[in-house]
């Protein structure tokens, strides 16, 4: 994913959030991007998950500016997105949260039922517990969930708002231990919006936004 020269503005004001950054963020790397309440950090999420356009500049994921592609299509299978308040369907359990993610990046029948579980089942989530429902799970194993959804598509790319801001310190450290292994062994770009100083340490790479800026 490369950003050039992208600008924010939010409706009604003349003010930037987010000045000319240009970032080139690379697959099989775990990111960290950090900076004070404020800052823009979940704008810039926003705007490289295709949830909203830059006022200027662009975003490009495989040569493609992607304010000129089919939005929906591409957050349901180029990128996935995990949030700090898990944004699971509560009435369903946590493999039909998965299923339906599946489904709608087009995968269908029994073989994807069985991938389902076998994901949950790499992330600590047994059988047992995929069949309950959201919240008869507790909040580390919502986060896992809501991380195993937004890869369940295959998006090589997977962006993170303040995944671990709900956690105590033990799953806080599971889930960076996933984020890794999904960026090392999976091969993915996986971007991290964090406060944790615990979850810095784990990245490849540290970012910092300030005052509109991107710097290493």
């Amino acid at each position: 994913m490369v950003l050039k020269d992208i600008s924010y503005g939010y409706d009604g004001t003349e003010k930037m959030v987010l000045h000319n950054i240009s970032y080139v963020f690379e697959t099989g790397k775990l990111y960290c991007i950090t900076g004070a309440s404020g800052e823009g950090k979940t704008t810039l999420l926003s705007l490289m998950a295709g949830l909203d356009l830059c006022s200027c500049g662009e975003i490009y994921y495989e040569n493609r500016d992607i304010a000129l592609m089919d939005r929906d299509e591409y957050r349901s299978k180029k990128v996935g997105v995990v949030f700090q308040s898990y944004n699971l369907l509560q009435n369903v359990t946590a493999a039909e949260n998965i299923i339906l993610s599946m489904n709608i990046a087009g995968k269908q029948g029994k073989q994807t039922n069985k991938e389902a579980y076998a994901m949950l089942e790499k992330v600590g989530i047994s059988h047992e517990k995929a069949d309950r429902k959201i919240l008869k799970l507790s909040g580390g194993e919502q986060q896992r969930v809501a991380i195993v959804r937004a890869t369940a598509n295959g998006s090589p790319v997977l962006i993170a708002d303040e995944p671990t801001g709900n956690l105590d310190a033990d799953n806080e450290g599971t889930v960076m231990d996933i984020f890794k292994k999904i960026s090392h062994e999976e091969n993915k770009c996986v971007i991290v919006v964090t406060h944790s100083r615990k979850a810095v340490c784990e990245a490849d790479v540290v970012l910092k936004l300030h005052k509109g800026e991107l710097s290493l």
